[in-house]
């Protein structure tokens, strides 16, 4: 079979891909759409005032929603290759390996733009109807930026990594990939989280009382009844940065190869 990337081939199996599974999509979308109107349209009667909390709730409500929805949507990325019976057929189709790997990471990341469009279509409506019911001078509440200061480091760069990680355990596992990788996932969290992370910390302030910390980027510790905040900066922030978003090409590089023996 032809390996070298065709873009008519990969229009018609994107074409093919879509037709099996529109509906499918359409009916998620009208899911999570439900979801938010659920979780942001209640507290139009319950908000006569502006507030800092309002954004806060939203973010985290916008990063747990991300998170398990992105997990949940990459970890159906690959399930037609999960059996034979499905796989053959799918495998067996006059496209390249590259071709029919990147239909399933170009799904993968028009789910973000989709994502947005509907939360920000629920929180426009949501402080629309909240900002028409403050006094003139009051301050007015806007949509959310996720790259704020509202949205926490560790719930932003889990954002981030979160629907990569699930697009390989959809590929790597054929049966309950979401469950396997979401197990994996946890472990590997808590193990960063709880022990090396807090590990580092006691190795650089031994002699404080730990407050609180987000993962190799920041802490805060109290000491004489004073609480101090430091941040990562310069040279070691960039590193850590950099780790991070070149793990996301690096579990997509994973998951074609894992794509590729399944083929052979």
């Amino acid at each position: 079979m032809n390996q070298t990337f065709s873009f008519h081939r990969f229009g018609l199996v994107l074409k093919l891909h879509l037709s099996e599974h529109l509906k499918s999509y359409l009916l998620g979308m009208g899911v999570l759409l439900g979801i938010w109107m659920v979780l942001l349209l209640p507290s139009v009667e319950n908000i006569n005032a502006f507030g800092e909390s309002v954004y806060r709730s939203h973010s985290f409500m916008f990063g747990f929603l991300f998170c398990g929805t992105g997990a949940w949507f990459a970890s159906e990325a690959f399930k037609v290759v999960s059996t034979p019976l499905r796989g053959i057929p799918h495998l067996m189709l006059p496209a390249s390996r590259l071709e029919k790997f990147l239909v399933a990471l170009l799904l993968l990341l028009v789910f973000i733009p989709v994502f947005l469009g509907i939360f920000y279509a629920v929180e426009g409506l949501c402080f629309s109807l909240i900002n028409a019911k403050l006094p003139a001078s009051s301050p007015k509440y806007e949509l959310l930026n996720p790259l704020g200061r509202y949205m926490d480091s560790f719930m932003r760069n889990l954002m981030f990594i979160t629907p990569s990680f699930f697009l390989l355990g959809s590929i790597y596992f054929p049966k309950l990939p979401f469950v396997k990788t979401g197990v994996i996932a946890f472990t590997l969290l808590l193990f960063t989280t709880i022990y090396l992370n807090s590990f580092i910390i006691r190795q650089l302030f031994p002699a404080r009382d730990r407050y609180g910390s987000t993962l190799f980027q920041e802490v805060s510790f109290t000491e004489d009844g004073r609480t101090y905040f430091v941040e990562l900066q310069g040279t070691p922030q960039l590193i850590i940065n950099g780790i991070l978003l070149l793990m996301i090409p690096s579990l997509w590089f994973i998951s074609y190869v894992r794509f590729k023996e399944k083929q052979l």
